[in-house]
């Protein structure tokens, strides 16, 4: 997990949730996010706060990515894409 996972610790603590990664029934991996309290899209706390913050962070990985010139790239933990499967 490495950077990803600190970076989901200090989502948890920020929105009092609890999140973690699995694989669906596809085998794709998805965020699971776990709270008490739903929250609401504009105040901390909650999960819809919780869901914000990771909007948040895939937007600026997305815009860091762009100034530098890479095209996103696949975590090497998540194997090859669906299209590279196929072949």
């Amino acid at each position: 997990a490495g950077n990803r996972g600190s970076e989901l610790r200090r989502m948890e603590q920020a929105s009092g949730t609890y999140m973690f990664m699995a694989l669906d029934a596809k085998g794709e991996e998805r965020l699971l996010i776990f709270g008490v309290h739903k929250g609401c899209k504009h105040r901390d706390g909650g999960r819809l706060h919780a869901e914000r913050l990771v909007k948040e962070l895939v937007r600026e990985k997305l815009a860091d990515d762009g100034r530098r010139g890479r095209a996103p790239s696949r975590s090497s933990s998540r194997g090859p894409s669906p299209a590279a499967k196929r072949r």
